[in-house]
């Protein structure tokens, strides 16, 4: 690889880099400069052997079509690359070379960078690049991870706050409402709970709206049949057994 070249795709790789550090985690984007940037086939997988993105010119190339329309690789697969705990290059596999590059933070894997081609063998400067694309990789699945976790306390919080300001009475209706719901989503006839639990229907429809305008579940009537809820926020359930 030429010294200009290898310069220009080093700079492209630093704003990569910053994309990375500063947008929404765009995977599909990465994959598509890493494959371009080395003229090979790029997978960004995570741990669990979820493809996050690929680019792969080449039907059942680096992994079997089977794994890339499921977009997940097999047990086999995930153990074949978790071989790898550091950066292997030019490892010959069925008529293609491939790079493997782990995705790491302070020494805990996160997932793995793979790269392949038919027709040549890696260089150096390549081996480079492909360790720099794992370290964008590793900045997108950070934030990703950030993200989702700030997303998960979101939730948590709203519900916390939904039945914060419930009433004693409408909150002793809602644990009798989910007591009998089982799973996600189920039918109440808000007259035979009164009736059972000594509650007035009031209590049950006023619980049922709070909640609902919460966005902690979706109530709707179906008449005579009842009302139908279904629990859009997973975390009601774990919270409800806390009061």
């Amino acid at each position: 690889m030429e010294n200009t070249n290898l310069m220009e795709k080093n700079r492209a790789m630093h704003l990569l880099l910053q994309k990375a550090a500063n947008d929404v985690a765009d995977f599909e984007y990465t994959a598509e400069h890493l494959h371009n940037m080395l003229g090979a086939a790029a997978y960004i997988i995570d741990k669990q052997g979820n493809i996050l993105a690929y680019r792969d010119d080449v039907k059942d190339g680096t992994f079997s079509y089977e794994e890339v329309t499921a977009g997940k690789l097999n047990e086999e697969s995930v153990g074949y690359i978790y071989r790898y705990t550091q950066s292997a290059s030019n490892i010959f596999r069925d008529g293609r070379y491939l790079m493997i590059v782990p995705i790491t933070n302070m020494g805990e894997r996160m997932g793995t960078v793979v790269f392949s081609r038919a027709d040549e063998s890696f260089d150096s400067e390549e081996i480079m690049l492909g360790e720099y694309g794992a370290a964008i990789s590793a900045v997108q699945l950070l934030r990703m991870i950030n993200r989702k976790a700030e997303t998960e306390a979101r939730k948590k919080n709203v519900v916390q706050l939904a039945l914060e300001v419930l009433s004693y009475s409408e909150l002793e209706a809602v644990k009798y409402i989910f007591g009998e719901i089982e799973g996600s989503e189920g039918f109440l006839i808000a007259s035979k709970l009164a009736e059972e639990y000594k509650l007035t229907r009031s209590v049950i429809v006023n619980a049922l709206r709070k909640l609902e305008s919460a966005g902690v579940i979706d109530a709707r009537s179906l008449g005579m049949k009842g009302t139908y809820i279904k629990v859009l926020n997973d975390y009601l359930y774990e919270e409800l057994e806390k009061v």
